[in-house]
Formats: C-alpha cells, sequence, structure tokens
C-alpha cells in the first residue's frame, strides 16, 4: 500500500524518535500538528505490524468523536479510511493487517486496569487523571505517547526528564500546511491577551490564575440534562468569523443545566435557524439577525443589555453550580479558558478578556434572562 502523507517538521523529529524512545510527550502551540502527526505513527505502526493493539484516549467520548476519530479519518486516512471497518458500539477499528485502533474515554478509570496494549497514546493528556495515565503505562507492551496545549503545568511536567522519554515543542511555525485564515485568527490575539498568545501562539506554559469559572467548583461536566424542568431558554450569540453559539439553558430544583446545540462559523441566519427549536434569547447587537429569524417562524427576543450586563451575568452564573453536558466540548473548552483582564500592573480588573466566550456569552443572555424574570440577580 501506498501511502502519501503530508508531514511536517513535527512529523520528523518524532518518527526519528520513535525506534529511541518508550515515551513519546508532543506538547505546543494550536495547529503545530502534534496531534495529526501522532495519528500519522500510529496509522503506520497498525499498517506495518500484523496484530497490534493501539489505545487512543481523550477525555470523553463525544470529545474522542469530535477530535481525534474524525481529524483521523479526514486528514490522516483520507480515501484509506473503510467504514465498515470501525465497529461503532465497540468503537474499535480493524485494519487489514488485523492490527486495530481502540478509542476508549478516560472518564472511568476503572476500564484502565485490566486493558492491555502495545501502544497507548493520550490526547489532551492534561484532561486525565494521573491514575488512568499510570494504570495504562503499566499494561503497555512498546510506546506510551501524550500531547497537550501546556495551559498550565500538571502532574506530566515532572516526567519530562524521566528516562526514555522524548519531549517535543512545536509552534504553527511548525505547520507549512496551517490555513492562512487560521494563522490570522491566532495572530489576531497578540496583545489582547497575554496567556492566549503564551498558549496557543508559542506554546509556553501558561497559567490558571485569574481564571472566571473553577471546574468542580462552579461546574461540573454530566452526561445528561433533565428532560423535564422548572424553566428553558436556549441562548444565542451571533458570530460569522467567529463562532455562532447557541446553548440550551435548563432550572430544576434551583440547578442549572447546560447543553451545547451549536458551534460553527460562516453560519448565516438560514443555517441557525432549524436549531433554534425552542423560545430564545439572542446578543441584541444584532437586531437584524433576530428579525430574520423571527419571519421564519421562530419564537425569539433580544437580551437585555447595560453597561454592567456582562459582569452582573457573571455574577449571576456563579451564584449557581453550572452542569454542563459532556457533548459541549466548545463550552468545556471555554469555561476552561475564560479569564478575569488585567490591569498595566498585572493586577485583575472586573472585566473578562474578549476570548473564550462565544458559548459563555449564548449561556449568559439564556441565565440572565430566565434568573433576571425571577428578581434574584443578587442573592
Amino acid at each position: 500500500m501506498e501511502i502519501n502523507f503530508k508531514v511536517t517538521e513535527v512529523y520528523k523529529r518524532l518518527s526519528s524518535a520513535w525506534d529511541k524512545h518508550r515515551y513519546i510527550i508532543a506538547y505546543g502551540g494550536s495547529s503545530s500538528s502534534k496531534s495529526i502527526t501522532i495519528l500519522q505513527l500510529l496509522t503506520l505502526y497498525a499498517l506495518r505490524n500484523k496484530n497490534k493493539t493501539i489505545t487512543l484516549v481523550a477525555e470523553s467520548m463525544p470529545v474522542i468523536k469530535k477530535t481525534i476519530l474524525k481529524d483521523w479519518k479526514m486528514i490522516v486516512m483520507q480515501e484509506m479510511y473503510d467504514p465498515k471497518s470501525l465497529n461503532k458500539q465497540e468503537m474499535i477499528y480493524t485494519f487489514p493487517t488485523g492490527s486495530v485502533f481502540q478509542f476508549v474515554p478516560a472518564d472511568d478509570e476503572s476500564r484502565f486496569h485490566g486493558m492491555r496494549q502495545d501502544v497507548f497514546y493520550v490526547d489532551e493528556i492534561n484532561h486525565i487523571s494521573e491514575e488512568v495515565y499510570k494504570q495504562a503505562d503499566i499494561r503497555t507492551k512498546d510506546k506510551v505517547l501524550s500531547s497537550f496545549n501546556p495551559t498550565a503545568k500538571f502532574w506530566l511536567a515532572y516526567d519530562f526528564e524521566k528516562e526514555g522519554t522524548y519531549v517535543d515543542h512545536s509552534t504553527y511555525l511548525d505547520n507549512p500546511y496551517l490555513d492562512d485564515a487560521i494563522v490570522t485568527a491566532l495572530k489576531s490575539r497578540i496583545g489582547k491577551d497575554k496567556n492566549f498568545t503564551d498558549v496557543y501562539l508559542y506554546g509556553k506554559w501558561g497559567s490558571l490564575e485569574g481564571l472566571i469559572f473553577s471546574e468542580n467548583i462552579d461546574w461540573g461536566i454530566v452526561t445528561e440534562i433533565p428532560k423535564t424542568y422548572d424553566e428553558r431558554i436556549l441562548g444565542l450569540d451571533w458570530g460569522f468569523n467567529h463562532p455562532t453559539a447557541l446553548i440550551d439553558v435548563r432550572i430544576l430544583d434551583g440547578e442549572i443545566y447546560l447543553k451545547e446545540l451549536l458551534y460553527d462559523s460562516g453560519l448565516t441566519n438560514q443555517d441557525i435557524a432549524p436549531y433554534v427549536v425552542y423560545k430564545t434569547v439572542a446578543d441584541s447587537a444584532e437586531p437584524k439577525g433576530v428579525e430574520e429569524l423571527r419571519r421564519l417562524g421562530k419564537n425569539i427576543t433580544s437580551a437585555k443589555k447595560g453597561p454592567d450586563s456582562v459582569l452582573n451575568g457573571i455574577t449571576l452564573m456563579k451564584q449557581y453550580k453550572l452542569h454542563i453536558h459532556r457533548d459541549s466540548i466548545n463550552l468545556i473548552t471555554e469555561l476552561r479558558n475564560y479569564k478575569w483582564d488585567e490591569d498595566k500592573e498585572k493586577n485583575a480588573v472586573d472585566k473578562p478578556v474578549k476570548a473564550f466566550d462565544d458559548a459563555i456569552d449564548a449561556a449568559r443572555y439564556g441565565i440572565s434572562y430566565l434568573l433576571s424574570k425571577r428578581n434574584v440577580w443578587f442573592k
């Protein structure tokens, strides 16, 4: 079989390290090709060896399907991908050599206590528990690989000097195939958000200091949102060059549940309309969009804004534990990166950085609309 891969500088470095190291850690900025490169190497391993088991892991099955599996099918495999070779129930893909890719979520640590494999790979390992990694390591025969954006130092940073480990740092400059629009979008953040610039542009270690919403304190991930509820609304934040976000907001017994229904760029109002399946409150900055959806038969209104509406909305959201459906991977990403801005002396100010806020803004419109009706802006 002849395989034509477009390879980057990251591929050249990792392929050279493959035969010399058990552990390969690839970290750095966004769109540097680190994850795609590892998927290319794992695919070649499966095609060159018979009856090997390669375990690919991310924090949940929705994340696997929307990131690892999608990228592997569309970018790596392309015409080589055979839909009949994927057992969708077991999430196992079988190659002609008898080697398999098994896609496994890390949200249940017990899965890894008996699982054995030849190669183990974790994408965005900073969202995986150290226990999962350790259990997989002692049950992996050949290679252990990982990749991540360095949003903040975590337990794997202490393994960088571990014997048999190759650590590769990369940025968008290592990827000559990157679309110009992505490069422009990345560079547009320079000077606006230092943490974003450090982490996603230059691949430097970031910091969790200044986060507005703390995971497992202000919010947590759930597998379901209630089918019956006391109140419900959809929140809509308009976008085109940046994502349009639509969030389902439900309140039951004083608890708030959120689920991402739409998060995509380049959408027209005709594209958005099919997702607006319930009463919706939208960003008032685009009255034309609100009116167009209304004329398409949608029950939609504009969010009320004021000089302190953003801060008031955040204050309101932080009074409740937010339960985020696990399919809402973009909302989860935003919550993990949404920060307070800083003044010239690096002190936090009561204003969020204008980044990682599309889905959060949509959620804020919905939550503010429902709870302001109850006159509970401040408890």
